[in-house]
């Protein structure tokens, strides 16, 4: 029986498919939050646990993986940094100017001096690039909206992405050991901390909270990275996950149940062969950029028809946000991600002496 170490070689893979789908799931539900606002209950859950929550905890376990997976294969701080740096920041910025001299200026409710003398319309761009509170767009817009004054509802789980970044290569470029083992003791850890504070303080402010909550998915794909030339390529704990989680509830040891379902699931399918199935391993990779534009999209269509209706806001939004995410794709993001050899080596000129570490990771 193949294990995930044995398939996962080269990019023949549905990893990329999977990234797709999970943004799309996110714009989905988001289709029907945009017009009901943030009072009623997620639309599309099952004993409370929302499509998009599921989606945003896949997306940290992919996550999880391919940065442990990134950090030993360059064993470098420097490409590392650039790497990051060059697959979050390019097409950050031009949300945030778009936001501030396209966006703002045609859907804010304040004259254009108002507009330009607020410190809100300025503050934007630090805040998303600075990883700060994104709860708020550029001054005036979208205000009779019922998510009056958001501007991209899903930027504020770049914050932990970039938190679950840092940490993963502190460990890493640490005297910590790097294998295996350790993954699965901050796996044990994060998930314990995260329930703890479900049980015991489940008002905890929300930094400390989603940190824990995206940790303890984070840290499940490491633990998958970790062992994955133990782990075979089988849906055989989904199958058991998935129940206990039904059973569970809303309670909340259901959530690394449903984490566990959702590994189970994400790297079957990513890996197994399935009769041939294709892995459209070549298509491009637009998620990210899907995920950072539809909701100001789904934003700008209730703006012109307060009416509308989600399956409406879904119909149009859907083509324009992946129209959008091509061209960012196309122009921006695979043009960076070009520069990150030449961008690493620059760091390292400014910084010191290269920064390497042989992994001690288990074969």
């Amino acid at each position: 029986m193949k294990t995930i170490g044995q398939a996962y070689s080269g990019r023949d893979n549905r990893l990329t498919p999977i990234r797709f789908v999970l943004a799309t799931a996110v714009l989905v539900e988001h289709a029907i939050i945009v017009t009901q606002g943030p009072l009623p209950p997620p639309p599309l859950a099952v004993n409370g646990w929302s499509l998009s929550y599921a989606a945003v905890n896949a997306f940290f376990i992919l996550s999880g993986f391919l940065i442990a997976d990134s950090l030993e294969r360059r064993a470098d701080i420097f490409t590392y940094t650039a790497s990051r740096a060059l697959r979050i920041l390019p097409a950050l910025v031009f949300l945030s100017l778009a936001a501030v001299f396209i966006f703002g200026p045609y859907f804010t409710e304040m004259t254009m001096a108002e507009y330009w003398a607020s410190g809100q319309t300025w503050m934007f761009p630090v805040q998303v690039l600075g990883f700060l509170d994104t709860s708020q767009g550029p001054a005036g817009i979208f205000t009779q909206l019922p998510w009056a004054g958001e501007f991209s509802a899903t930027l504020w789980t770049l914050r932990y992405e970039m938190i679950a970044y840092v940490a993963a290569a502190i460990i890493f470029f640490s005297p910590i050991p790097w294998n295996k083992h350790t993954h699965l003791v901050l796996f044990v850890v994060t998930a314990s901390a995260y329930l703890a504070l479900s049980l015991l303080w489940s008002d905890a402010p929300a930094l400390i909270m989603s940190s824990a909550r995206l940790s303890a998915a984070f840290t499940l794909g490491m633990v998958v990275h970790g062992w994955r030339h133990s782990v075979p390529v089988v849906p055989w704990p989904a199958l058991v996950a998935l129940p206990l989680w039904l059973l569970a509830g809303d309670a909340p040891w259901a959530e690394p149940l449903l984490n566990i379902a959702l590994g189970a699931i994400i790297f079957w399918f990513a890996f197994a062969r399935m009769g041939g199935l294709p892995t459209w391993s070549k298509i491009p990779d637009w998620s990210y950029g899907i995920y950072i534009w539809h909701y100001p999209i789904m934003q700008a269509v209730l703006y012109f028809n307060l009416e509308a209706d989600p399956l409406l806001i879904g119909a149009i939004s859907l083509p324009v946000s992946f129209l959008i995410a091509a061209l960012s794709w196309s122009f921006i993001e695979k043009p960076s991600l070009r520069l990150k050899g030449r961008a690493g080596e620059g760091l390292r000129a400014m910084f010191g002496r290269k920064t390497k570490r042989l992994s001690s990771a288990d074969p």
